[in-house]
């Protein structure tokens, strides 16, 4: 093996120590967690035995008590290669255990070797400098936030980022669909989107409804439907590269661009927010962030023919809070129609994670998936069906 192939095993056994510690990684997808959390501690154990008894544990309990300490985790990565390098039949067990490990994890984790190099905070008044005249697009954001701004900063950098686009050929649009009990971002949010929709919702936020109410309400009849969360920043060539997979294939139906979702933390999404629109670059390097990732969620950017949409009723009204409706839609679309998946990286900017739960069950365990239709309307504005 390699010095290189060493240095690798060495920084991943790192990264396990880090998914087995930090709080963060429940915190991101509690249900992916209760699947994953064995593995991470498999590893993370198996590490602590390897350097029991020598410098390098005092490093393994420093970082598992402080796993956001980046010069720690860099040092705990060089220990663990330099005793990779030492003791050859240790390594070659290492990585039969991160190899089998790696294949069962549903939460990863990514930190770019120049992440954290810009630490400055990017707040919604900046953004809202920063973001300049409209890019015609047609996408449908469902959006809520009545806590401190963080998902209206996320939805003006990514408002921003869709008019920041290469040239796509095609006429799209973006509505932006606020559902609260109020309008309280539309003095913000009417100007930097092609259309603005207020569907009034006292409960749960319910980002079914509003993206049905998003797409029956907004003017024109498009062949396409785009639904991006408020907190995904785009690259420039989000819309072409998209919009040129639908063109060239027409028996494709749906799609979701991505299979890895990286979570940035909150130091990544500041500096992913500077470099994108006000630095005005295309793109954010994975090497320039520290995010967690998520392997084949189901939600966060979907694409698919108008028609389609139409046929399944859109999303199931009847999921309100967190969690189920993207699964949902997508097990709906996949069984009406040509769904896939491509490979591109998505970037998730970090917000204050909502409510989970209710009184400790899942918000949506009682509604049978698969079970929603078309039959008695969908996105009304005078509230979801169900």
């Amino acid at each position: 093996m390699s010095g290189t192939e060493v240095g690798a095993l060495g920084r991943r056994l790192a990264a396990y120590v880090f998914l087995a510690n930090d709080p963060s990684v429940p915190a991101v997808a509690a249900d992916w967690w209760e699947i994953s959390g064995p593995h991470y501690k498999e590893v993370a154990g198996a590490v602590a035995d390897l350097v029991a008894r020598g410098p390098a544990a005092a490093l393994v309990s420093r970082f598992a008590d402080a796993p956001d300490d980046r010069p720690l985790e860099s040092a705990l990565a060089d220990a663990l290669t330099d005793l990779l390098r030492e003791f050859p039949d240790e390594r070659a067990r290492f990585e039969k255990l991160v190899a089998a490990a790696d294949e069962q994890v549903l939460v990863d984790y990514h930190n770019g070797e120049r992440a954290g190099r810009s630490a400055a905070d990017a707040s919604l008044d900046e953004v809202a400098v920063w973001a300049r005249p409209r890019l015609p697009v047609t996408i449908v954001i469902p959006f809520r936030d009545r806590v401190g701004g963080a998902r209206a900063r996320n939805l003006l950098a990514c408002l921003a980022a869709l008019r920041d686009q290469h040239h796509h050929g095609a006429q799209v649009r973006v509505t932006v669909v606020e559902s609260d009990s109020e309008p309280r971002w539309r003095d913000t949010v009417e100007p930097l989107a092609d259309h603005y929709l207020f569907a009034r919702h006292d409960g749960h936020f319910n980002k079914s409804w509003a993206v049905n109410a998003g797409v029956r309400n907004t003017p024109g009849e498009p062949e396409l439907i785009c639904v991006l969360d408020t907190d995904i920043l785009a690259d420039r060539r989000f819309l072409a590269r998209n919009l040129d997979r639908m063109a060239a294939d027409p028996a494709l139906s749906a799609f979701l661009p991505y299979r890895r979702m990286y979570c940035l933390d909150t130091e990544s999404s500041a500096a992913a927010i500077r470099r994108r629109i006000e630095q005005g670059e295309g793109d954010v390097p994975l090497d320039e962030i520290r995010s967690l990732v998520l392997r084949e969620p189901p939600g966060a950017c979907l694409w698919v023919r108008a028609a389609l949409f139409h046929e399944i009723g859109g999303f199931d009204e009847r999921y309100q809070g967190w969690g189920g409706e993207d699964d949902d839609v997508v097990a709906r679309l996949a069984r009406a129609g040509r769904l896939t998946r491509f490979d591109d990286p998505l970037l998730h900017l970090a917000h204050p994670r909502p409510q989970m739960t209710l009184d400790g069950t899942p918000f949506n365990a009682h509604i049978e998936p698969l079970s929603w239709t078309a039959d008695a309307g969908y996105g009304d504005l005078r509230g979801p069906r169900g």
